[in-house]
């Protein structure tokens, strides 16, 4: 029992603590984030977390004490911890909303509608017919060494033991490749 009213206690410090904390700091870390993070809303939420991982915090008291004159740096690192972390999720997430072009469209909603118009698929033929008068018009071990990469996903060293030539060789085959692919497509 002694133990519930230690915790409440310390709770009852913390609450008091952090208080103060977002009194006396809370517009300064608002702007922090909002300069970093840009939008209002997004800064909002960074701060937001930021007071909730401060709550969570168990022995708050103890952890600012000896740190008093930073605890405002303390925070803008909190702040800059969760902004990493927002983004690199937001990269993982974009990763894995990816469209493959022979997965169906359908699952992502409006994404998939302006994916699957008649418009984008014809967009998409067309290009693919450029690309293909554009390896037909290159050398026939320019356009090896292109395949080999793009559809076998072969490594620069797999194709030049394969073909024969240098890694640099390769190199150079598939970049003639893409100068004049880019030159068809994007004339």
């Amino acid at each position: 029992m002694l133990y519930v009213i230690k915790d409440k206690v310390q709770k009852a410090s913390n609450d008091k603590l952090l208080e103060l904390i977002i009194a006396e700091h809370g517009a300064a870390l608002q702007r922090f984030v909002r300069v970093r993070v840009g939008q209002k809303d997004d800064a909002d939420d960074v701060v937001q977390d930021v007071y909730a991982r401060l709550a969570q915090m168990s022995q708050l008291e103890q952890r600012v004490a000896g740190r008093m004159d930073t605890v405002r740096n303390y925070l803008f690192q909190i702040a800059v911890n969760i902004i990493t972390d927002r983004y690199r999720k937001a990269v993982v997430r974009r990763e894995f909303d990816h469209v493959d072009a022979d997965e169906p469209s359908t699952i992502y909603g409006a994404l998939g509608s302006t994916l699957s118009s008649p418009e984008r698929q014809l967009e998409g033929k067309r290009t693919l017919q450029l690309i293909q008068l554009a390896l037909n018009d290159v050398k026939p071990e320019l356009q090896q060494a292109f395949l080999l990469s793009r559809m076998d996903n072969m490594s620069y060293r797999e194709i030049s033991d394969t073909m024969g030539v240098s890694v640099s060789t390769v190199e150079k085959y598939i970049s003639a490749v893409l100068v004049a692919i880019r030159e068809r497509v994007l004339p």
